[in-house]
């Protein structure tokens, strides 16, 4: 139904904004009609792929975040996304933030995940194929110089893709001056977030003050900064060949790997790495330590981060994950307890009615207070909850620290996340003197009215 919705559009005299949008989608959607949580602030760049996608009849939920940050000005830019999505036939959802819970934090990097959250859950939620955002030329640009400026590897030069199997730019090879054309001949409505004119953060710094200014001494030079990313896929191309030869089933050719230059082997192993697990984040201190891979004798390990480790296996080097690695999570809906009690690993979990409370061996969480479903996951690095009795929070990596739990028994924690993303308890083997299997939340605590709970215990 979209091919042929947009065969008969391309009849007529589509913008070039519009024009990229049907390409990328009749190329990389070519045999369903999509629905996508379309991302709009409400500037120029987002407005610019809403009205491009209702001119296309394309399927979406629009989804705004309000971090009200800007008082009035927060609020005006919900308001103009929520009123022209909806004249324009969209269902719009505004999300609000509290940026209390930013302080203390990297402001952009929390807002970041704080939005994401938001477009995962309203994809879920409306069982869209992705997320459309309306990156363009101008950001891919700024992308590539920010990963070379904070001094990432070549391998790491490389650009957005259109389509990554999660988020949709469909926009990537038009320019900002091309969207600037769009909005004024269509009057488009927009707003300018001034916040963006000002220089607190690297990509306003490097837009503001750097690349306009660029053009008047290097002529052409985006164009030669795009082309970066051919050359970091040559070189991802190179290494993924010099891996391919250096690894057999049962490992890593330890001959094979040991006859590479050090940075060589640094570089294939990173690769490695990535394809064992692809959010893998290793320091180059980490990666310092092949250089003990050639001294290391048959049945020893070396550990490069708390999930992967390097295992000597005669002849071979054996990439090894913990079981935190692999643990998939569950997710349990209120029905699920219908029946009794749930075991995960060595976690038991049920609901029941908040009498006579052991809170020395077990957890009780308010089952009112649950926003149901709940998953049972690994917890990762960025992870952040409020422990009970404290006011505000703490990163659970942190938390394991202080609580002294081993470094064996922090790869078995486990979390307890709600429904909207919030981390409700942290699992863990009890230890000595201290017979609770981990930490709830201040905010999913009993008090005298609860009367149902979900409790949790843990077998030794």
């Amino acid at each position: 139904m979209l091919e042929l919705k947009l065969f008969l559009m391309s009849r007529s005299n589509l913008s070039p904004i519009e024009q990229a949008t049907r390409d990328n989608l009749q190329w990389y959607f070519p045999e369903n009609d999509p629905t996508f949580v379309l991302a709009v602030s409400g500037g120029m760049d987002s407005m610019s792929l809403l009205h491009a996608f209702k001119q296309l009849d394309v399927s979406a939920v629009v989804c705004h975040i309000n971090y009200q940050k800007r008082g009035a000005a927060s609020e005006n830019d919900a308001r103009l996304v929520y009123q022209t999505a909806t004249e324009w036939e969209f269902d719009c959802h505004i999300e609000r933030a509290d940026p209390i819970e930013a302080e203390g934090k990297n402001f952009q990097q929390w807002a970041r995940d704080f939005r994401y959250k938001c477009f995962r859950r309203l994809v879920r939620k409306h069982e869209a194929d992705g997320i459309a955002v309306a990156h363009h030329e101008d950001d891919q640009v700024e992308t590539i110089l920010q990963k070379i400026f904070r001094g990432a590897g070549l391998a790491s030069w490389s650009a957005m893709d259109i389509w990554d199997g999660e988020l949709f730019r469909p926009l990537l090879d038009i320019s900002r001056a091309q969207i600037e054309a769009y909005v004024q001949q269509n009057d488009i409505p927009y707003r300018t977030d001034e916040s963006n004119l000002e220089t607190d953060f690297a990509r306003n710094l490097l837009r503001n003050e750097w690349l306009d200014k660029l053009g008047n001494f290097f002529p052409g030079w985006k164009r030669n900064v795009l082309r970066i990313q051919q050359q970091a896929d040559n070189y991802g191309q190179a290494l993924e060949w010099i891996a391919a030869k250096v690894t057999k089933p049962e490992g890593i050719d330890r001959k094979a790997f040991n006859a590479l230059e050090p940075g060589l082997q640094k570089a294939v192993l990173l690769r490695l790495l990535k394809k064992y697990q692809p959010d893998v984040s290793i320091s180059n201190e980490s990666l310092d330590r092949v250089s003990e891979l050639a001294n290391l004798q048959t049945g020893k390990v070396i550990e490069l981060t708390p999930d992967i480790s390097v295992l000597r296996d005669r002849e071979y080097y054996v990439i090894e994950g913990s079981e935190k690695s692999v643990f998939n999570p569950k997710t349990l809906k209120r029905e699920d307890f219908a029946e009794g009690s749930i075991a995960i690993k060595k976690m038991n979990l049920s609901l029941t009615n908040f009498e006579h409370p052991d809170y020395q061996n077990a957890l009780y969480l308010d089952e009112e207070k649950l926003t149901w479903p709940i998953t049972v996951r690994r917890w990762k690095q960025g992870d952040a909850f409020q422990p009970f009795g404290m006011q505000g929070h703490q990163q659970v990596a942190d938390h394991l620290t202080n609580r002294k739990i081993s470094a064996a028994h922090k790869k078995q924690a486990l979390v307890i996340e709600s429904f909207e993303e919030t981390i409700c308890a942290i699992i863990f083997p009890p230890i000595k003197n201290q017979m609770q299997p981990g930490t709830i939340s201040e905010q999913v605590k009993c008090d005298p009215e609860t009367e149902k709970c979900l409790k949790i215990t843990y077998r030794i």
